[in-house]
């Protein structure tokens, strides 16, 4: 009897360090590493955004956006030049632009129900204009987004600015 409480004890013992035990020999660092890599991996769609402007207000998971209407949509040369002509200058120049361009811009508040899951990417600020992925918690009142929607349901988020 003593026999059978012995071994039910070791077994159960030996389970129990098993379990607590990691199923990974990758450091915190190389995890960490990991992680960004395949944040690195996120993209936008490659057609315009439905969606362009400012959050103007946020309830739960509600966002009312300041969408600029008449946008002028420009070619793909034309989008390559000036993408080429605003890498030359300094973030605090590009940001200055896209703030004269907002504050010009004709906008209507629309509305949109943000679902769990959603792709959201933000620029990855090392300048190569590579996407990292994003959370909800980044989406903030007065922040640039583009919002792409296929079928009338929100397919990405990209935040784009202050």
């Amino acid at each position: 009897m003593k026999k059978i409480i012995a071994i039910s004890l070791m077994l159960t013992g030996v389970m129990f360090l098993s379990g607590c035990g990691s199923s990974s020999d990758m450091s915190d660092a190389e995890k960490l590493s990991a992680l960004v890599d395949n944040k690195e991996s996120a993209a936008s769609p490659t057609r315009p955004a439905e969606i362009n402007g400012v959050i103007s207000s946020m309830e739960g998971n509600k966002l009312i956006i300041k969408n600029e209407v008449d946008k002028e949509i420009l070619s793909e040369e034309a989008a390559a030049k000036q993408k080429a002509e605003r890498q030359k200058m300094t973030q605090e120049e590009r940001q200055a632009l896209k703030a004269a361009e907002t504050a010009n811009a004709k906008t209507e508040d629309v509305s949109i129900q943000i679902p769990v899951g959603i792709s959201i990417l933000k620029g990855s600020g090392d300048g190569s204009g590579n996407s990292i992925a994003a959370t909800f918690e980044d989406l903030k009142k007065g922040i640039y987004v583009s919002i792409w929607i296929t079928d009338g349901n929100v397919e990405t988020i990209k935040i784009k600015g202050i």
